[in-house]
């Protein structure tokens, strides 16, 4: 079933208020929280979208959210946030966020950049069911042929940076920036879990192949599939 379900998690109300009217008026469901705690509660229960995240709140901030949040689900964030530095911005793209935005921008801009989060989310759940390949959104499961396979946190983000990467073949920094962000590891850790992932996907090899690219890093190969 469709959703179009958006997270606002923000403590002033008139922000609140103002984003609603106009996402509503977009065609969106709205679930507000006022800080993080109202926040997991609705993540609990709603299947959400896209998440629209303060970072200055009392209690628990944004960035420390987004970094939890990040451990376990994918759903798209979109920083909304009084900071404005350079600093600020960086470090809410790299712990986990999907874009960054400050508060002075006018709602309508907010709609558009939440629009278009919303559209590269359902184009690609399009694109992976037409393949017979579903990445679920908000969980750490694949279905491929129509099973069901479950991953580790880390096996997620490194199957869904070379599944939107597929035919590229990307370095073991860029694969070790993009999955691991801004947690100091070891580059042998991409050799790792790329074995444990072409362990999980050795069923489907002859739709999916992750091939090692002497000297350059990884290429995900998707070959053509059509059921019977």
């Amino acid at each position: 079933m469709l959703t179009k379900n958006i997270l606002l998690i923000d403590d002033q109300p008139d922000i609140l208020e103002l984003l609603t009217d106009y996402l509503e008026a977009s065609g969106y469901t709205i679930f507000q929280a006022n800080n993080t705690t109202e926040a997991w509660a609705h993540i609990e229960r709603e299947q959400l979208d896209v998440i629209v995240l303060d970072v200055m709140m009392p209690g628990e901030d944004g960035f420390s959210f987004c970094k939890a949040f990040r451990k376990h689900r994918t759903t798209p964030i979109l920083f909304l946030s009084a900071k404005e530095s350079e600093q600020d911005r960086i470090r809410g793209l790299t712990i986990g966020g999907d874009d960054y935005i400050v508060k002075s921008v006018s709602p309508a801009e907010v709609v558009a950049r939440v629009n278009a989060m919303y559209r590269r989310q359902q184009l690609n759940q399009v694109n992976n069911k037409q393949r017979n390949i579903h990445v679920h959104n908000g969980s750490l499961e694949l279905t491929i042929k129509d099973e069901r396979i479950n991953l580790s946190l880390y096996e997620y983000r490194l199957f869904h940076y070379l599944y939107e990467n597929r035919g590229i073949i990307l370095s073991y920094d860029q694969i070790l920036y993009k999955v691991w962000k801004d947690e100091l590891q070891d580059p042998q850790i991409v050799r790792v879990y790329i074995a444990k992932l072409r362990e999980k996907l050795r069923t489907y090899d002859d739709i999916l192949s992750i091939r090692t690219i002497r000297s350059l890093g990884y290429q995900l190969i998707e070959v053509d599939y059509d059921e019977p």
